[in-house]
């Protein structure tokens, strides 16, 4: 079995897993107007974390998430982990998206104890939204060779940078208020330990993971049928060995675009075999905005939460993940 868990978690509504879960349950949102405005001078309205300054920019904006997430990681769970040793995978933007970039972010962060975040294997994975997926993938064949226990796996991002903003706005997906079918920035840290056996109580157990590519994408004219993501879900279905009506629900990384969320009911509706009661969908978007390639971690790390507090409503989870300008498409069954 592959098991996941939440080491840490830093977004603008909450600075542990705990924490950012019973906010996001609770339909907590904090978006506000940011220094940036529009191409028609109006402010550009999002969610941010509160412990980043204002005035920092760019890779500095980065880096203090970082730091701060590296500061959350509680200090029992620290001292379980072999840190400096595990196979360490940084999450970042697609290579397309404008904006900071993480290569190097990560020099001299130190846990508990003064050991080193990232060891020697450090790999990086350029996906967006579909980072959390592509590097849990990755972390798995890792976990094949017989010295590796444990593999580490974070996302830094922020939408909150005015490269990206204006790469968005000029595209016509950023919320303004001349556009309201568009997304809401915001910026998030998640760390998760992915191991062959649970960690700590509560992890997560990965029983299926898909992989996807989509060529209609919010960027050209192809007839969009989500084939992208319907194929990464089916293979997600099929690894864990059940069918859609058998999950209970399902988390998104749906910003607030309506192609995304018609994406999400014809990826639903071409795995459906037989109906359910209900299945209801989870956005983290709806209270701290879309935070780029950190969306695909704080979904394990809600599900996590809600199965752990007893929450969940039932015992299958699906989660998905989309880039919508790349192409990228990503899913994955959970279970506690």
């Amino acid at each position: 079995m592959t098991a996941v868990a939440c080491a840490s978690i830093v977004c603008p509504v909450g600075y542990t897993p705990a924490s950012a879960a019973a906010a996001m349950r609770a339909g907590i949102s904090v978006f506000e107007e940011l220094p940036y405005r529009d191409r028609g001078g109006q402010s550009i309205r999002g969610a941010r974390v509160d412990g980043v300054p204002p005035e920092a920019h760019g890779r500095t904006r980065l880096a203090t998430l970082a730091r701060l997430a590296v500061e959350q990681i509680d200090a029992r769970f620290a001292a379980m982990l072999p840190w400096g040793e595990m196979p360490f995978l940084l999450c970042g933007r697609d290579a397309g998206m404008p904006g900071a970039r993480i290569n190097g972010i990560l020099s001299g962060l130190t846990v508990a104890g003064g050991k080193p975040l990232a060891g020697p294997r450090t790999f990086q994975v350029a996906h967006g939204q579909i980072s959390a997926f592509v590097a849990i993938e990755q972390a798995r064949k890792l976990l094949g060779e017989r010295d590796v226990e444990a593999c580490l796996v974070m996302a830094i991002d922020s939408l909150i940078d005015a490269r990206a903003l204006s790469w968005l706005d000029n595209r016509m997906r950023l919320k303004t208020s001349k556009v309201t079918d568009g997304l809401i920035p915001g910026e998030a840290a998640c760390i998760l330990v992915v191991s062959k056996r649970p960690i700590v109580e509560g992890s997560l157990r990965l029983r299926g993971l898909g992989l996807a590519v989509e060529t209609a994408t919010a960027s050209n004219e192809d007839p969009f049928r989500a084939d992208g993501l319907s194929a990464a879900l089916k293979a997600a279905l099929g690894e864990a060995g059940v069918q859609l009506h058998e999950v209970a629900f399902r988390l998104s990384d749906v910003g607030g675009e309506s192609y995304s969320f018609e994406e999400l009911v014809l990826a639903q509706m071409r795995n459906t075999r037989k109906t359910r009661p209900e299945q209801p969908v989870w956005h983290a978007a709806d209270c701290m905005g879309d935070c780029g390639s950190a969306a695909g971690l704080i979904q394990f790390a809600w599900a996590e939460q809600a199965f752990k507090r007893g929450y969940a409503p039932g015992e299958l989870a699906a989660l998905h993940g989309s880039s919508m300008a790349f192409g990228g498409r990503a899913a994955a069954v959970v279970s506690a």
